[in-house]
């Protein structure tokens, strides 16, 4: 059986198969780790903290209020219901001093005391390498949806420079039409007409370039792969994930 996608796995979720919101819950605790330890400015543990319980609610009624058409990625708005959700808890419980939803990092040393800077430069570090980590997973999740593996990027990355710059041009120029950047992620296809149109590039260089041109836009056009931004070699982040 094909592994679903997460559009499909969130349709069936909606739907009532319970295994599959189950499955979908199991695979993604290591997500709401990160997002409830962000906004807790520390590391949170199951069974220990009362935050995941939380946002382990917040991510199942996410998946309920998700919808498929709106501009944001299903983890942005995750992490939104997320935030707003332990923020109430915080309030209620009096234990936090929160001011803001965006950005959850800002103010960080206005909201809470740490033990000692060299633990809190340790949290940061390891903090950091966790969250690329999962963006990574994030990223590669998403790019099976188009059919395109992330170490397919490395063969297909344009070897001379104005080709990746042509290329790179044309997936800023996807990401500025809305249109076109619907398109995409509904049919999981390149609108390539209207792209030779836009851009004047031939349809045989776009379509050449397929898999990197999705693979630059998906980055260029979400604000949760922004840390993926200062790779312009693709195999950087093979590296990387290994």
């Amino acid at each position: 059986m094909p592994e679903l996608t997460i559009q499909q796995s969130l349709l069936l979720a909606k739907k009532g198969n319970v295994l599959i919101r189950e499955e979908f819950i199991q695979n993604h605790k290591p997500f709401i780790v990160k997002v409830s330890s962000q906004l807790c400015k520390r590391y949170l543990t199951w069974g220990h903290d009362e935050e995941l319980s939380i946002a382990l609610l917040a991510f199942n009624e996410a998946i309920d209020g998700y919808k498929p058409d709106q501009k944001a990625s299903f983890y942005s708005f995750s992490k939104t219901v997320i935030a707003r959700r332990l923020i109430d808890y915080f309030r209620k419980e009096s234990k936090h001093q929160v001011l803001s939803l965006t950005p959850l990092e800002a103010e960080e040393d206005n909201l809470y005391d740490y033990e000692s800077a060299s633990s809190f430069k340790h949290y940061k570090e390891e903090e950091q390498n966790s969250n690329f980590s999962e963006t990574v997973k994030i990223y590669t999740t998403v790019l099976a949806e188009y059919g395109i593996k992330l170490e397919d990027l490395v063969e297909v990355s344009p070897k001379h420079r104005d080709s990746k710059a042509t290329l790179w041009r044309v997936a800023q120029e996807l990401c500025e039409h809305p249109n076109l950047l619907m398109q995409l992620t509904k049919t999981k296809l390149l609108p390539l007409k209207e792209l030779e149109l836009l851009t004047g590039v031939k349809r045989k260089v776009l379509e050449r370039g397929r898999k990197y041109l999705i693979a630059t836009a998906l980055i260029l056009s979400d604000p949760e792969f922004v840390s993926l931004k200062g790779f312009t070699q693709v195999d950087s982040i093979v590296k990387e994930r290994s």
